[in-house]
């Protein structure tokens, strides 16, 4: 996905939600930070979705919104991207002290900080989202040791302390 499709998306949504604000929660919370990494042979040219939350949000207002811009929307259809609604119990899974360090994307919209998606990414652990996490360190976009100390700051149980750690000596070697 590239910045301009990810506005164009967050435009959509806004102008159907009417929303307060809207966060990109997602691996296309990158554009906001680095443009660059939608571009072609950048690590997101492949993305096809943004993972939203929108503020306020409701069952209702998340449905009907799937249906306008989701997977398989004539939205999705015509243009070639589409948002993943998020719902607000996502909140529980990001770092602490996140709002704080939102890269603002307009005047109502923001995405989340490269660190704190890197963060996600970890805990989350999926093969394409260490893939995405490598790139960012190994491009130097994003320090070992800023993830590390946002790792720090988090909750995590004792068997994900290990987990995350020990993916992040994987991906910074």
């Amino acid at each position: 996905m590239r910045l301009p499709a990810l506005k164009h998306l967050l435009g959509a949504v806004q102008s159907l939600a009417r929303a307060q604000r809207i966060f990109v929660l997602g691996s296309s919370a990158l554009l906001a930070s680095f443009p660059e990494l939608g571009e072609a042979g950048g690590p997101l040219e492949l993305s096809f979705d943004a993972d939203l939350l929108v503020e306020p949000c409701d069952e209702q207002l998340a449905a009907m919104l799937h249906e306008a811009v989701g997977e398989g929307s004539l939205f999705a259809q015509r243009t070639g991207y589409n948002a993943d609604i998020l719902r607000p119990e996502i909140i529980a899974t990001l770092p602490p002290g996140w709002e704080t360090r939102l890269v603002k994307l307009d005047d109502t919209n923001a995405a989340l900080s490269p660190e704190d998606l890197l963060v996600v990414k970890l805990r989350t652990g999926r093969t394409k989202d260490l893939e995405l996490c490598r790139a960012l360190i190994s491009r130097k976009l994003v320090a070992a040791a800023a993830v590390r100390r946002r790792l720090e700051q988090t909750a995590l149980d004792e068997r994900e302390i290990r987990l995350v750690y020990e993916r992040l000596r994987e991906i910074s070697s």
